[in-house]
């Protein structure tokens, strides 16, 4: 009878192939060459966005233990490492790790870290490919190794992601050993267990997150109930599961807090606090996403859905297609309750995620840990139609067309190296395409191309004793390029205050850069002397200041010498003359003067360079009302209150435009909207008694200038 309950075949059980000998020697040999592969790459990849922080945090957890939890700055990180107030919350396993190997290493320790991560993505395709050989066989074991491997999306993220990388591979293994868990049954072993409860522990030791295999052992209980008793008629005993389950459970929840300092203060009851936290994260990030930038709490319902679909590749997204096509026919075949399992493992927390419109950003990234679940279920599509191919006589022809898919990607990876996680397919014109319309590089990676290219060219030029200022949109990760290095002064900006600050160099980001600059080059003046590029498109650059007469145009603005500022204006125009902002910040001042041929003359300049910029056309719209050419300035103002609903200057220029046209209802409609910005009201209220005086409506008029504090006219 327990040969029934499920039955611990060899690998090869369920399926055989003629070439299993040839396999399985090129299974282990794929995996060997893979890890060698990701080490080597992992020296190439720069600092992600997140991984300052969590090394800072797992340096905290390592002090808290070696002082006997005396040590309780984990519970109180400084604001610059937990800038949105939840790392505690994060199990820090992985960062644990990282802080004990950093302690013996002799590399530096983002280096050490960017070893161990890619080590931790390989444990991912390792687990997932090992359940692969459970219910298939060596050669689909081997196209998913692979499959796995040449994913741009993956890859990259497995470099340098502290967060998503160890919780998808800690994910997989506890799958691959509650698989082995329920295999065994009822002839277990004390390391059945153990390997089951540390991997399930692990999980959530790294992210709160994990906490939903509990659940899922019950899940796996009832898939197998259904598989064997409903397709294969095959005999079953529930008794036999409920020890295992209950054991494994309760010990596993409990093991999630042994290293995680904050579940370890209580651990029955701050785990599920954490997690009822986390399911409520409140940081609301702005995202390009379908060419507009969209707060992530307002992204659309198929946000997730669609990321994954243009950032995998064709072979993923083929293989996840056939497999819709032959899972049904899989239901008779031994351990076809694995693939089952496997199944809602991938698809379950991802339909919950968008049910539940949790907040997530940086397209899947934060579904990450159905990957290795998502890549078993697609190499199932490619084995079984290998298997139909071959029925046709057409032997390996399945695996000829997998293998030509994946040219495609190996080619993307090799010729974008290091910047891999921004790939996209051609669904939306792949990286060329996607450029401006969605997030490419949200994690920082190329900024570490412009530091080491400013260390090996720019660096040398600066004498002993000088130093230079460095002013940057990602200063929190730039400094640690020069960890204390005198020579260098790096500081945070804002794009929009570049030529009002003091700078030498600055090195921006395309993260933080207005979605109109980018699209017009605006951002990269003539004096940019490095772009970190991936196929003709910018991610990163390394800017030399052209001149500092736009400081001293601005330090006198603040003077009130408006001579003197505009004549450094123009000075500065000499060196910079495709700069849009100085462009507007002239013609707005030439306007003021009454200058309004030079004025028009530089709006129009700006706006052929950047036509979508709102600070342009917003000047365009004023001059067409100086000319009192209202039916333009109509245009543009609708243009753009249409691009931002919120903007309430727009409403009362268009409502002055209006009121020029002779549209006085139109007209007031606008300035009333206009009249619910406070700093608006009162000038809204004055050109509102004015129409109603147009009108000749003096009951009204006088209303709305008592309103604006003025005498009735």
């Amino acid at each position: 009878m327990s040969e029934k309950l499920m039955a611990p075949s060899s690998p090869s059980t369920s399926e055989s192939s003629p070439l299993s000998p040839i396999w399985k020697k090129i299974y282990p040999i794929s995996l060997a060459l893979v890890f060698i592969a990701m080490t080597i790459m992992s020296f190439s990849y720069g600092l992600s966005g997140d991984e300052v922080d969590m090394n800072e945090y797992g340096k905290a957890i390592l002090r808290y233990f070696t002082s006997f939890f005396s040590d309780e700055t984990v519970f109180n990180m400084p604001k610059e490492y937990n800038r949105d107030g939840v790392i505690q919350y994060y199990g820090g396993f992985f960062d644990l790790i990282c802080a004990i190997i950093n302690t013996i290493s002799p590399l530096d320790e983002y280096t050490t870290r960017h070893i161990l991560n890619a080590w931790a993505g390989f444990l991912g395709i390792y687990f997932a490919s090992k359940i692969a050989l459970k219910c298939m066989h060596e050669q689909t074991a081997t196209m998913l190794v692979w499959l796995m491997f040449l994913s741009p999306f993956f890859l990259g993220h497995a470099m340098n992601n502290p967060k998503d990388i160890p919780f998808a591979s800690a994910y997989i293994m506890a799958i691959y050993f509650i698989i082995q868990l329920f295999e065994r049954i009822p002839n277990l072993q004390k390391t059945d267990y153990l390997w089951a409860i540390l991997s399930i522990g692990a999980t959530i030791n790294i992210r709160v997150g994990g906490i939903l295999l509990i659940p899922y052992l019950v899940v796996f209980l009832v898939i197998t109930y259904m598989v064997q008793t409903k397709f294969r008629k095959e005999a079953f005993n529930f008794s036999a599961y409920l020890k295992p389950i209950l054991i494994t459970g309760g010990l596993g929840y409990l093991a999630g807090s042994l290293l995680w300092p904050y579940g370890l203060q209580n651990p029955i009851q701050n785990p599920l606090t954490a997690l009822s936290e986390m399911s409520n994260f409140k940081v609301n990030i702005r995202q390009l996403f379908e060419g507009e930038k969209i707060f992530s709490g307002e992204l659309p319902a198929y946000f997730l859905t669609k990321s994954f679909a243009i950032t995998n590749t064709y072979a993923v997204l083929a293989g996840l297609i056939l497999m819709v096509v032959f899972l049904w026919g899989f239901r008779k075949q031994m351990k076809s309750e694995i693939l089952y399992f496997v199944l809602f493992t991938a698809f379950f927390p991802l339909a919950y995620i968008i049910y539940s419109k949790s907040n997530v950003y940086h397209a899947w990234r934060h579904v990450l840990f159905i990957f290795p679940s998502m890549a078993i279920l697609a190499s199932f599509g490619w084995h079984r139609v290998g298997q139909l191919l071959d029925k046709f006589k057409i032997k390996m022809a399945g695996l000829a067309i997998l293998g030509f898919m994946l040219l495609e990607p190996l080619y993307f990876i090799a010729s974008s190296f290091p910047n891999t996680v921004t790939y996209h397919n051609h669904i939306v014109g792949g990286v060329k395409g996607a450029y401006n319309q969605y997030e490419v590089d949200y994690y920082y990676n190329s900024l570490k191309q412009c530091a080491d290219w400013f260390k090996k060219n720019e660096y040398p030029k600066i004498k002993d004793g000088d130093s230079v200022i460095v002013l940057t949109n990602a200063a929190h990760l730039l400094g640690k390029y020069f960890p204390g290095d005198k020579k260098m002064y790096i500081d945070y900006m804002r794009y929009h205050e570049r030529n009002q600050k003091v700078w030498d160099y600055a090195i921006l980001h395309i993260a933080l850069i207005p979605n109109e600059d980018i699209q017009s080059g605006a951002w990269l003046p003539s004096s940019t002397i490095y772009k970190a590029e991936v196929f003709g498109k910018p991610l990163c650059a390394i800017i030399k200041r052209p001149s500092k007469d736009d400081l001293k145009a601005f330090d006198c603005l603040q003077r009130n010498q408006l001579d003197s500022a505009l004549m450094y204006f123009r000075s500065y125009l000499q060196k910079d003359p495709d700069n849009t902002y100085i462009l507007n910040t002239t013609s707005n001042m030439l306007m003021q003067s009454g200058q309004i041929n030079e004025a028009e003359r530089m709006v129009q300049k700006s706006y052929q360079k950047d036509p979508s910029n709102p600070e342009t056309q917003n000047l365009k719209g004023m001059m067409a009302l100086q000319k009192k050419d209202f039916n333009g300035a109509i245009q543009i103002f609708n243009q753009l209150i249409q691009q931002n609903p919120q903007y309430a200057q727009g409403y009362f220029y268009l409502g002055l435009a209006y009121q020029g046209a002779g549209n006085f209802q139109q007209a007031l409609t606008m300035l009333n909207t206009a009249s619910q910005d406070e700093s608006l009201r009162l000038n809204c209220y004055k050109t509102m008694g004015d129409i109603y005086t147009q009108m000749g409506n003096p009951t009204e008029a006088s209303k709305l200038y008592q309103a604006a504090g003025l005498k009735p006219q």
